[in-house]
């Protein structure tokens, strides 16, 4: 044998050698759209846990609409959905899954600071991020209780719009994910009227949610693990949770640090409750927000477990 050819097949043996140890290692990516939200906190799993198998691959959206439409057409695995929006793509055929609640509560109405109480918001512009999101469902609770429905302005607004438009006038006071509510409060030209958890106690919000073929992968429990793994990380480290939120949602550490002190958003129990997304699923029809096909969805199709 020459020594031409031996080095050739050394090199070709190590070759061989070395990407069939790589592709043992290689881990299966799983693309997971989130917006940056402290509702999505959670999305921190990517940093904390390193599953054998899978590999969380954040996945940063702008707008509800581009990452339900990245969702239906699987340019991403998963997603983060207000809980409407989920219930709206699993009755139009979307073959998803609700697998956690993200949080539970997370919000606030946050309004200028002439505003002294929940009964000066009348005739007021309030802002909302969509008609399909937990947050209209809340402030219509809200309005009920305070015998002031139709008697408010309601307008819909991108969550990163409403500080500044609370601060030019535009609105008068909004709901949405924080932490859009915090920062106005954070400047001094804004105050928080009420939490959306004194308004209904441990409600959903947003929830995680999978294709059904991402699902069926074997080993997949591994990641819904980390996710959970994740959540009890953030009740039990402010300070950690919030650096590390800081560099994946790109929000101010403190904020989400003060968010979290104050218990806004809570991420203690993912549990989620047929029952609340039978009584989401009422309000879009009740509100002529549903089409057939969320009038005939079964949740327990939606539901994971």
């Amino acid at each position: 044998m020459t020594r031409r050819y031996a080095l050739g097949f050394l090199a070709s043996f190590l070759a061989f050698h070395t990407s069939k140890t790589l592709a043992s290692k290689l881990k299966i990516p799983i693309k997971v759209g989130f917006l940056p939200i402290t509702d999505h906190l959670i999305i921190i799993a990517k940093e904390l846990y390193d599953s054998p198998n899978y590999e969380i691959i954040p996945v940063k959206f702008a707008s509800w609409a581009d990452l339900s439409e990245a969702l239906r057409s699987k340019a991403i695995d998963g997603a983060f959905l207000l809980a409407p929006l989920g219930l709206m793509l699993r009755a139009n055929g979307v073959k998803i899954k609700a697998v956690l609640a993200a949080h539970k509560n997370g919000s606030a109405l946050v309004a200028r600071n002439d505003i002294l109480n929940l009964q000066d918001i009348k005739g007021k512009n309030i802002g909302i991020p969509s008609r399909f999101s937990t947050h209209y469902f809340l402030l219509d609770k809200l309005l009920g209780s305070l015998n002031l429905r139709g008697k408010v302005n309601i307008i819909d607004m991108a969550p990163t719009e409403m500080p500044f438009a609370l601060l030019s006038g535009r609105l008068d006071a909004y709901i949405v994910a924080e932490p859009f509510g915090q920062l106005a409060v954070s400047k001094k030209r804004a105050r928080n009227l009420i939490f959306s958890k004194d308004i209904e106690k441990s409600h959903i919000c947003c929830i995680l949610n999978f294709g059904e073929n991402v699902l069926s992968l074997n080993g997949f429990d591994e990641v819904l693990q980390s996710f959970k793994k994740a959540a009890y990380f953030i009740s039990k480290n402010h300070e950690k949770a919030s650096l590390l939120g800081e560099n994946l949602l790109g929000q101010n550490q403190k904020i989400i640090n003060d968010i979290l002190a104050q218990d806004i958003a809570s991420y203690d129990d993912l549990s989620i409750k047929k029952d609340d997304l039978e009584v989401l699923k009422e309000f879009l029809i009740k509100n002529n927000l549903a089409n057939d096909a969320l009038f005939n969805l079964n949740i327990d199709d939606y539901l994971a477990v």
